[in-house]
């Protein structure tokens, strides 16, 4: 039957083809909206189980001296933050800053480069951090009283750093510009679900999806980079005043201090990435619904065709012993054929865009999505044959042995 089914495909070809790259094409586009959606779902996911929804994002919109290292414009950030705690207008005022570190600083050595954020004890005691594996407890604590740093690990770097282990860990010092190194120990691994912010950014939770390979590390030295003030920083506000008159007032702060602040709480920045993301899901999803009824129809219409010109072939089948049902496994074989092969394609297609063109969007075709879009092609497959099957049960065995559609 497999045979068959193979010559059938080969004497057919150009039809079969012209199928195989619209239902690639098709499924392809499914695959891609079926991304974005989990995409957006994995998205809001990921921001509510690291902080409340209603905690805010502040920075300040000042572009001059952020990305290099100005000890001006640190110390008048680090001076306004420090006035917000005094007036007791935040509750937990949570800052991170982002380093890099390596295992090695031979230079002959291939280096691992791993990227390394400083919490504070607030972002330490406001972030869910759950874990997998080991205990949060050694952050929270005074950091002086161990010989060594304890730090969490992503899920992703779970096969790098063990539970228990200690590493030597070297960063570049932002006063000397020379190698200085740091002893760690890694006290937890982090749930695969547990993720982390960037940092840098007027949104901060922008790519949180796209990060899973980091360290978290409780403060063991002083900030040193102004853009962690200006952007690296969350606050939740006391329960007791309304949101509003605690924003105005902090934002006071910052203009009396010559500083521009701005904020959203996660709330927002999770509506402002659905709207984002909305027209390209809705654009996608339609197009690939499109192209697949297209397909879908012309498929149909190629197999009834089909049949109508194989009598001949039917009738010699038959008089070797074929029955109808092998005629039916035979034209479903063909079937399944042309939409497992395009679905293979158009899952390899978006495997490759996803990790080369669209590296940067934080698409994952992950096994639920792949799941949803096989389901949709069984559906496809089952519509497909319906007419065709009706066909065959209508034929009459004289007409397949005088290879003759009446």
């Amino acid at each position: 039957m497999i045979r068959l089914i193979y010559q059938s495909i080969i004497n057919k070809k150009s039809k079969f083809i012209l199928l195989m790259v619209q239902f690639t094409i098709g499924f392809a586009a499914l695959l891609f909206g079926l991304s974005c959606i989990f995409n957006l779902l994995q998205y809001k996911k990921s921001i509510e189980a690291l902080v409340p929804l209603d905690t805010v994002h502040a920075y300040i919109n000042e572009d001059n001296g952020l990305s290099e290292k100005n000890i001006n414009m640190l110390n008048k950030n680090s001076n306004v933050f420090e006035q917000l705690r005094e007036s007791n207008l935040v509750e937990k005022l949570g800052l991170f800053e982002t380093m890099y570190v390596y295992d090695s600083v031979n230079s002959e050595e291939t280096k691992n480069e791993s990227r390394l954020y400083i919490l504070n004890n607030d972002n330490i005691e406001m972030s869910k951090l759950t874990l997998q594996e080991g205990t949060i407890e050694p952050l929270q604590s005074n950091v002086s009283s161990f010989e060594y740093i304890p730090v969490v690990v992503s899920f992703a770097m779970k096969d790098q750093y063990k539970v228990g282990n200690n590493y030597q860990l070297y960063y570049i010092d932002g006063q000397t510009q020379k190698y200085e190194k740091i002893d760690v120990r890694v006290v937890g691994i982090l749930k695969s679900s547990t993720l982390f912010w960037r940092g840098g950014s007027t949104y901060i939770s922008e790519n949180i999806v796209n990060n899973k390979e980091f360290i978290l590390a409780p403060q063991f030295k002083d900030f040193e980079l102004a853009m962690t003030y200006a952007y690296n920083s969350l606050i939740q506000l006391p329960k007791h005043e309304t949101r509003e008159e605690s924003l105005e007032q902090i934002k006071s702060v910052f203009e009396h201090n010559d500083l521009s602040l701005q904020y959203t709480t996660l709330h927002q920045e999770i509506d402002s990435y659905n709207e984002r993301q909305k027209v390209v899901i809705i654009s996608t999803v339609t197009f690939a619904a499109i192209l697949l009824l297209l397909s879908l129809l012309g498929s149909i219409g190629a197999i009834l065709t089909s049949i109508s010109t194989r009598y001949r072939d039917f009738g010699i089948y038959y008089s070797l012993g074929f029955t109808k049902s092998n005629m039916i496994r035979l034209v479903l074989g063909e079937i399944i054929a042309v939409f497992g092969v395009s679905f293979v394609l158009a899952v390899g297609i978006c495997k490759i865009l996803f990790a080369t063109l669209l590296g940067n969007e934080a698409l994952n075709m992950n096994i639920s999505v792949v799941a949803v879009a096989f389901v949709i092609m069984i559906i496809c497959i089952i519509l497909s044959t319906i007419m065709p099957f009706i066909k065959l049960k209508k034929i009459e065995p004289i007409e397949l042995i005088k290879g003759v559609n009446r």
